[in-house]
Parts: structure tokens; sequence; C-alpha cells
């Protein structure tokens, strides 16, 4: 229990230490709580889903990749592992709950049938997902997939805890779309004025470019004039 307490308290002073310093919730911060989560549990595999939505035809469909988890050279060894969620029905399944899902017998559940072999062959006794928000009543914004082996159990002592962990991490994608709106705004701050700066140039060029064209044309009458005018000195 100290060892799981210590943990919140750090991953706590890790987002408070983010917002603090508006540092970027880089992949590696994100893969370092999930190994350390694994580790606490002591599970092997703790995969962190995000859920987004994918724009075709004019239509929206939810998306799910890895984004950080372990073991890291099975899950993490293709990038950009983007497929669509009803092919997961397990996670859609715990997106469209809201809320923490135990599935206590995935090798005879529907919504894991997809995937029965590696169950079987890693010997897969429950499946523990734990959906992630942003928002209080919003969309989730990702999945923590979390798995027993060997005939465990998850405890009502380890789910609160995975909870607990959970939140957290929702705190931390939260702060990265803070960031990330910050960068935005900042973007829009700095190109406004140069875009009024840029307009500002482009009239003063066609004004100058105007006077250019002026002296040209004066300069080709003076040209003109200049060779009589000199005959007619000497």
């Amino acid at each position: 229990m100290v060892e799981r307490k210590a943990f919140l308290q750090i991953t706590k002073a890790m987002i408070l230490g983010l917002r603090n310093g508006l540092a970027d919730p880089s992949v590696r911060i994100k893969q370092s709580i999930m190994k350390e989560f694994a580790e606490i549990l002591g599970v092997e595999r703790c995969v962190l889903f995000k859920i987004g939505c994918e724009g075709m035809n004019g239509l929206s469909k939810e998306s799910c990749e890895i984004i950080a988890g372990v073991p890291v050279e099975e899950y993490l060894s293709q990038p950009n592992n983007k497929e669509p969620l009803e092919i997961h029905p397990d996670i859609e399944a715990a997106v469209k709950n809201g809320r923490t899902l135990l599935i206590k017998d995935p090798c005879n559940d529907e919504r894991t049938a997809y995937f029965e072999d590696m169950i079987a062959k890693k010997n897969i006794s429950q499946i523990l997902y734990l959906p992630l928000y942003v928002e209080e009543g919003g969309k989730a914004v990702g999945v923590i997939v979390i798995d027993a082996f060997q005939g465990k159990e998850f405890d009502e002592d380890e789910i609160l805890f995975c909870s607990e962990v959970a939140e957290l991490i929702s705190l931390l994608i939260g702060q990265e779309s803070l960031i990330l709106q910050h960068f935005r705004d900042e973007i829009v701050n700095r190109i406004v004025p140069l875009a009024g700066f840029t307009r500002r140039i482009r009239e003063n060029m066609e004004t100058t470019l105007s006077y250019l064209e002026i002296i040209h044309k004066e300069a080709e009458e003076i040209d003109k004039i200049l060779p009589k005018t000199l005959e007619e000195i000497f």
C-alpha cells in the first residue's frame, strides 16, 4: 500500500510539474507511468489506448491506437497503429460503458472473442478496462487495459487503485490538451500581427513600385531631352 501511495504522489507531482513548467507530456512520460504501473500491479500487460475520431466521406468514426504500454516490444513496435474502435468490441464496451469494466472470463466472453487465441496462449484470466475522461460527462479520450494472468483476479483494492491512477492519467492527457491549445494560441497571436505587417509591406511595396514606375518614365523622358540640350549648349 505504501508503494502504491508513493506512486500516486509521484504521478501527481509529475502532472503538477508539467502544469507549472508548461512542458510537453511526451510519450516517454506516459510510457514511464505505464511501466511503473505494471510493475506495482505485478502484471505483464498494461496498455494505454488513445480514443479519437476519424472523418471519412462526411462520416465520423471512433478509432483507437496504443500510445504507451508494456510489453514495449509487443505493443509499441509498430507506430501509427490506429484502428477502428468497432473492431475492438471490448474497448468499445468500456468507452460506451463510461466506467471501469472488468471482464471476468475473457475465454468465453463475446467481446474478447476476436483475440481468443492470445487469451488462451497467454492464459489471461481477467481483463480490466479503465476509460479516461478529460471533461466530466464528456467522451472517453482513452482506455487503460490491464491483463491478469495465470488465474490471478483483480481484488477491490487493486481496482480502486487502478481507478485512481486512471484519474491521474486523465489529468495528464487533459493537461496535454491545454498545452497544445496554449501553443496554438501563441502561434495565432504571432501570426495575426505578422499578417497585418505583411499586408502593410505589400501595400507599401505597391506604392513604392508605382513611384519607381513614375521615376523610370521620367528618366526616359530626361534621357530623350538631355542629348538635344547638350547639342544646343555646345
